[in-house]
């Protein structure tokens, strides 16, 4: 049976950040200041750990322009000696511009439902579960990128960032467009890097019966989990796939599976759960 309370929180989280009044959280905009402060406000209520801005600066390919954006972290620190990284970005498009593949709607709001208010949902609805699922084994980073649709810049920064001020990171997760679990499918797609031994991606089955198609494969580069890789840290990317929706203008709130989306929460604390220090290297 489906958590009243956690599906209303999802659809709170994406309600805000989806809305017309965000117009696409466009990165360097004073939406994506508004949906940072939001952020921030739901670490916030957590009352445990260190939330803060990690402000960065970046030249933005689309102008040349040196511009200034911020990622959003809470910082749990348990005192051990390897940390799990969890994010997800949280800009979107704007109106469009040359990320539209509405083609005859550049100029519009795209309000980026699944692309990713749902990672973000997700995200800050792990912070309220924490209890259940995590180990004082590790230390736990969970980040809200921006700069993500414009190339990546936030967790670049981030990197660099939480290897400069926290203990090591030792295993990445990421979530970008997990909110429309295909209801015959049911399939989640999860890119991977040198991630999990063999025997132990076992560990990624639902008790919901969700299908997981794990891929070692490149793909994983085009995400905000992929720049780590580069330091050869292992890092997995969640997703319940492209849709015909994709940048569009119809990325809206009411295509969203929000069952769907407890039940790739509820896979990801089983995994959550199952990890020993051992698996991470």
């Amino acid at each position: 049976m489906a958590n009243e309370t956690r599906l209303y929180y999802y659809k709170y989280i994406i309600s805000f950040l989806a809305s017309d009044s965000m117009q696409g959280r466009a990165v360097a905009s004073s939406f994506e200041t508004a949906s940072a402060t939001f952020i921030l406000n739901q670490f916030q209520t957590i009352k445990k750990g260190n939330c803060a801005i990690d402000y960065f600066e970046f030249t933005d390919p689309r102008d040349g322009q040196l511009k200034k954006s911020k990622n959003i972290f809470l910082h749990i620190d348990n005192h051990a000696q390897k940390t799990i990284l969890i994010g997800a970005h949280y800009d979107h498009i704007g109106k469009g511009e040359t990320k539209s593949l509405s083609f005859q709607s550049r100029g519009q709001v795209h309000n980026g439902a699944d692309d990713n208010a749902s990672g973000v949902a997700l995200l800050l609805s792990l912070t309220n579960s924490m209890s259940t699922w995590a180990s004082k084994e590790y230390n736990y980073l969970f980040v809200a990128y921006s700069a993500h649709e414009v190339g990546l810049f936030g967790a670049e920064h981030f990197k660099k960032y939480a290897s400069e001020h926290f203990k090591p990171v030792a295993f990445v997760l990421n979530f970008d467009m997990v909110g429309r679990l295909d209801k015959k499918e049911r399939m989640l797609t999860v890119y991977g890097y040198n991630s999990i031994s063999l025997h132990n991606r076992s560990l990624l089955k639902s008790k919901n019966e969700v299908h997981v198609d794990m891929s070692e494969n490149d793909k994983v580069l085009d995400t905000d989990a992929g720049v780590f890789t580069k330091d050869s840290i292992s890092a997995l990317s969640f997703t319940t796939g492209l849709h015909n929706d994709y940048h569009k203008v119809s990325d809206d709130e009411q295509y969203i599976n929000y069952e769907g989306l407890e039940e790739v929460q509820n896979m990801i604390e089983d995994f959550l759960i199952s990890l020993k220090t051992n698996d991470l290297k």
